[in-house]
């Protein structure tokens, strides 16, 4: 059974049964109940029936969920697109450049979402389609889609006035070789203050999360000279150095003070408040969403659009003058 038969069998034409079948406003309800109880009758309601989704369909890509970070901006963007009236559906490129194409290709080709948002791409983004997408991140930033910064430079100025007014010179970094954005930014800041780096401080481990804290610190320990601050390239990185630190008999920040670099829901898990950089990772989310569905809804403006949310420097208990001083 083709559509030409249902629609002699229902006495309409061609199209009607097509826009019945795809559930239009523009087809009264008898004559479309007409047309599906045919459809049934004849086996063919399943091969032709394909109604309008009633939400907007966002698909979101996020490097990963295994930790917090992406994990609560995932758990962010549901609730905005859900407040938007919208359906979010999720996937993970494992930092790949080639899973991302792939993704946003079957999303755009395939899956027909109404958007997409990528959080930190991979890889920079290339659309030659109709379909909006935003960015959150700075890495590879591409001119074919809006982006959502967040503006972490000011935040760190901030940080470097307070520790070198303390009196702080032994500046070290415990990092892994996927915050390469928190890495580079810790470089450009100190090169920009002209602070030396010495190597036995600036750590990338090959591990992940707490094990990349600890064992990253260490290395310090082993290497018989440790800075008096040490930036964590993100919670999970800082609660391994708290452990680590606290396992040799040092106490932060009488002996070593330590900044985080974002401040995803390391607190509840130490006995002093981290001084970290705060993330805003809710103004990120709502910021992204706002402007992807400016695009959803006039799709007619074809410009780009940048959008910066500046990060902060939060004080916090783990930061006190040297103890030399």
């Amino acid at each position: 059974m083709n559509l030409s038969k249902l629609a002699q069998l229902a006495g309409v034409s061609v199209s009607t049964v097509s826009k019945a079948l795809s559930d239009s406003k523009e087809i009264s309800a008898e004559t479309k109940n007409l047309i599906i109880e045919l459809a049934k009758e004849h086996g063919c309601f399943e091969k032709y029936y394909k109604p309008k989704y009633p939400k907007k369909l966002i698909a979101v890509i996020c490097p990963e969920i295994l930790g917090i970070h992406y994990g609560k901006m995932a758990t962010d963007m549901e609730k905005e697109i859900s407040e938007h009236n919208g359906t979010m559906v999720l996937s993970v490129s494992n930092f790949s450049p080639k899973k991302q194409a792939e993704l946003i290709d079957y999303y755009t080709k395939f899956a027909h979402v109404d958007g997409i948002i990528v959080i930190e791409p991979a890889a920079k983004i290339k659309n030659n389609t109709d379909v909006p997408i935003v960015q959150i991140g700075h890495e590879n930033e591409s001119k074919d889609v809006d982006c959502v910064k967040a503006e972490i430079a000011p935040a760190l100025e901030d940080t470097l006035y307070c520790l070198q007014n303390l009196g702080h010179t032994k500046i070290g970094f415990v990092g892994e070789s996927l915050a390469v954005p928190e890495q580079e930014a810790f470089n450009t800041i100190m090169t920009k203050k002209k602070i030396n780096i010495d190597p036995r401080h600036m750590i990338i481990s090959d591990k992940r999360f707490e094990d990349a804290g600890y064992f990253g610190t260490d290395e310090m320990i082993k290497s018989g000279d440790l800075p008096t601050v040490i930036f964590a390239a993100y919670s999970h990185i800082a609660l391994g150095i708290l452990q680590r630190l606290k396992e040799e008999g040092l106490q932060v920040p009488r002996d070593v003070s330590l900044v985080c670099m974002d401040d995803i829901l390391a607190e509840p898990y130490s006995d002093i408040s981290l001084a970290c950089i705060k993330m805003h990772l809710n103004e990120l989310s709502a910021a992204a969403i706002d402007l992807l569905y400016q695009k959803i809804t006039k799709c007619y403006i074809r410009t780009k659009h940048s959008v910066s949310v500046i990060r902060e420097f939060s004080v916090g208990e783990t930061i006190a003058p040297p103890k030399s001083k």
